[in-house]
Protein backbone atom coordinates (compact mmCIF):
# COMPACT_ATOMS: atom_id res chain seq x y z
CA UNK A 1 0.00 0.00 0.00
CA UNK A 2 1.30 3.42 -0.97
CA UNK A 3 1.09 6.41 1.36
CA UNK A 4 -0.26 8.36 -1.62
CA UNK A 5 -3.40 6.21 -1.76
CA UNK A 6 -3.82 5.54 1.95
CA UNK A 7 -6.79 6.95 3.83
CA UNK A 8 -7.73 6.18 7.44
CA UNK A 9 -11.38 5.37 6.70
CA UNK A 10 -11.15 3.67 3.32
CA UNK A 11 -12.98 0.40 2.91
CA UNK A 12 -11.19 -2.91 2.33
CA UNK A 13 -12.47 -2.85 -1.25
CA UNK A 14 -10.85 0.54 -1.92
CA UNK A 15 -7.60 -0.64 -0.28
CA UNK A 16 -7.59 -3.61 -2.63
CA UNK A 17 -8.22 -1.43 -5.68
CA UNK A 18 -5.43 0.96 -4.65
CA UNK A 19 -3.03 -1.93 -4.06
CA UNK A 20 -3.50 -3.05 -7.67
CA UNK A 21 -3.36 0.35 -9.42
CA UNK A 22 -1.02 0.95 -12.30
CA UNK A 23 1.42 3.85 -12.12
CA UNK A 24 -0.80 5.94 -14.39
CA UNK A 25 -3.89 5.25 -12.26
CA UNK A 26 -2.00 6.07 -9.07
CA UNK A 27 -0.76 9.33 -10.61
CA UNK A 28 -4.30 10.25 -11.68
CA UNK A 29 -5.58 9.47 -8.16
CA UNK A 30 -2.86 11.65 -6.64
CA UNK A 31 -3.87 14.56 -8.88
CA UNK A 32 -7.53 14.04 -7.99
CA UNK A 33 -6.61 14.19 -4.30
CA UNK A 34 -4.63 17.38 -4.79
CA UNK A 35 -7.48 19.02 -6.69
CA UNK A 36 -9.93 17.98 -3.99
CA UNK A 37 -7.64 19.55 -1.39
CA UNK A 38 -7.69 22.81 -3.35
CA UNK A 39 -11.48 22.57 -3.65
CA UNK A 40 -11.79 22.11 0.14
CA UNK A 41 -9.52 25.08 0.77
CA UNK A 42 -11.32 27.35 -1.68
CA UNK A 43 -14.88 26.48 -0.69
CA UNK A 44 -14.53 25.73 3.01
CA UNK A 45 -11.31 26.38 4.91
CA UNK A 46 -10.28 29.77 3.50
CA UNK A 47 -13.75 31.38 3.47
CA UNK A 48 -14.56 30.11 6.96
CA UNK A 49 -11.23 31.22 8.45
CA UNK A 50 -11.56 34.58 6.71
CA UNK A 51 -15.04 35.04 8.19
CA UNK A 52 -13.78 34.14 11.65
CA UNK A 53 -11.00 36.73 11.37
CA UNK A 54 -12.96 39.53 9.68
CA UNK A 55 -16.23 39.11 11.59
CA UNK A 56 -18.11 41.13 8.96
CA UNK A 57 -21.56 40.23 7.62
CA UNK A 58 -20.29 40.08 4.04
CA UNK A 59 -17.48 37.65 4.90
CA UNK A 60 -19.97 35.44 6.76
CA UNK A 61 -22.33 35.57 3.76
CA UNK A 62 -19.59 34.55 1.34
CA UNK A 63 -18.40 31.81 3.73
CA UNK A 64 -21.94 30.53 4.13
CA UNK A 65 -22.55 30.39 0.40
CA UNK A 66 -19.24 28.69 -0.37
CA UNK A 67 -19.58 26.18 2.49
CA UNK A 68 -23.10 25.35 1.30
CA UNK A 69 -21.79 24.78 -2.22
CA UNK A 70 -19.06 22.57 -0.77
CA UNK A 71 -21.55 20.44 1.18
CA UNK A 72 -23.89 20.12 -1.81
CA UNK A 73 -20.97 18.98 -3.99
CA UNK A 74 -19.87 16.14 -1.66
CA UNK A 75 -22.22 13.47 -3.11
CA UNK A 76 -21.12 14.39 -6.65
CA UNK A 77 -17.45 14.07 -5.65
CA UNK A 78 -18.05 10.69 -4.01
CA UNK A 79 -19.91 9.44 -7.09
CA UNK A 80 -17.01 10.55 -9.30
CA UNK A 81 -14.54 8.79 -6.99
CA UNK A 82 -16.53 5.56 -7.19
CA UNK A 83 -16.59 5.77 -11.00
CA UNK A 84 -12.84 6.44 -11.12
CA UNK A 85 -11.96 3.60 -8.77
CA UNK A 86 -14.21 1.12 -10.55
CA UNK A 87 -12.74 2.22 -13.87
CA UNK A 88 -9.26 1.03 -12.95
CA UNK A 89 -7.90 -1.97 -14.80
CA UNK A 90 -7.97 -4.28 -11.80
CA UNK A 91 -11.45 -3.21 -10.63
CA UNK A 92 -12.90 -3.84 -14.10
CA UNK A 93 -11.43 -7.35 -14.16
CA UNK A 94 -13.01 -7.99 -10.76
CA UNK A 95 -16.41 -6.78 -11.94
CA UNK A 96 -16.64 -3.96 -9.39
CA UNK A 97 -19.33 -1.38 -10.09
CA UNK A 98 -19.70 2.17 -8.71
CA UNK A 99 -23.19 1.53 -7.35
CA UNK A 100 -21.94 -1.27 -5.08
CA UNK A 101 -18.51 0.10 -4.04
CA UNK A 102 -18.17 1.16 -0.41
CA UNK A 103 -15.68 4.01 -0.09
CA UNK A 104 -15.55 4.01 3.72
CA UNK A 105 -15.33 1.05 6.07
CA UNK A 106 -18.15 2.42 8.26
CA UNK A 107 -20.70 2.74 5.41
CA UNK A 108 -23.03 0.00 4.28
CA UNK A 109 -23.21 1.21 0.67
Amino acid sequence: MSWKTWSPFQSPEVKEICAHMTLEERTALTWRGALYGLWCAATFAIPLSRALVDQTPSSWTVAGILCTIHIIAIPFWLRAQRRFLCGTTWARTQGLTPDRLRLFHFCTS
